[in-house]
């Protein structure tokens, strides 16, 4: 298995990540958000990852570490750190690439959710951990958790993630790597359901430094 840091050539496999994991049935949480049709997003998703001036979110390639297992896409995660460069280089990058039908589409829906940024702001995360099928049962989850959280602890004391409420087994196997539940916080509401889940929960991993 080779642990790498993500290429240009490496977007389709992370956008194929995202929408597997953001996925709610028919559509995602993005199309929800911008009201779009899956292929508008990804068309949307692709330009964010290809903008050279997009660093350290979860849509930019510096953030994403690949997994791959005979030539093959295994496997990819993001690391995070959500500081005010975060939100700020988060913030411009919708305006500069979304139409501005999905720009008002976007910002009315995320007026509609609750405030999150208060328990998630200066933490270092892991982002997007994403498996392709073909690679499940080999270590590949395991191996990109232990390198990163390796990566991580030369700058933080601890390392982040969240899982959706309706996600019981992920709770299960993040305690492997010593995640512990720390708060549960509403990412949605029952009225306009953008996201698959109306909770998350904050897990933390002590890196021992």
């Amino acid at each position: 298995m080779i642990i790498r840091k993500a290429t240009r050539e490496d977007i389709y496999f992370i956008i194929k990540g995202i929408f597997a994991i953001e996925n709610t049935g028919e559509t995602n949480t993005f199309s929800n958000m911008f009201e779009t049709d899956n292929q508008t997003t990804y068309n949307y998703l692709e330009q964010f990852f290809l903008d050279e001036e997009n660093f350290d979110t979860e849509f930019s390639l510096n953030s994403y570490t690949i997994a791959e297992v005979d030539g093959e896409h295994a496997g990819m995660c993001a690391l995070i750190f959500t500081d005010s460069n975060y939100y700020q280089n988060k913030g411009e990058l919708f305006p500069i690439h979304l139409k501005s039908e999905h720009l008002n589409s976007f910002i009315e829906n995320a007026k509609l959710l609750p405030s999150i940024r208060n328990h998630q702001e200066n933490k270092k995360f892991l982002e997007y951990l994403f498996v392709d099928d073909k690679f499940r049962g080999k270590g590949v989850a395991d191996e990109l958790i232990n390198h990163l959280a390796t990566e991580a602890q030369q700058t933080n004391r601890e390392l982040y993630l969240d899982v959706l409420e309706s996600s019981p087994f992920l709770f299960k196997f993040y305690a492997k790597f010593d995640f512990k539940p720390t708060e549960t916080f509403s990412i949605d509401n029952p009225e306009n359901k953008i996201y698959p889940c109306i909770q998350k929960t904050l897990l933390c991993k002590n890196l021992g430094n």
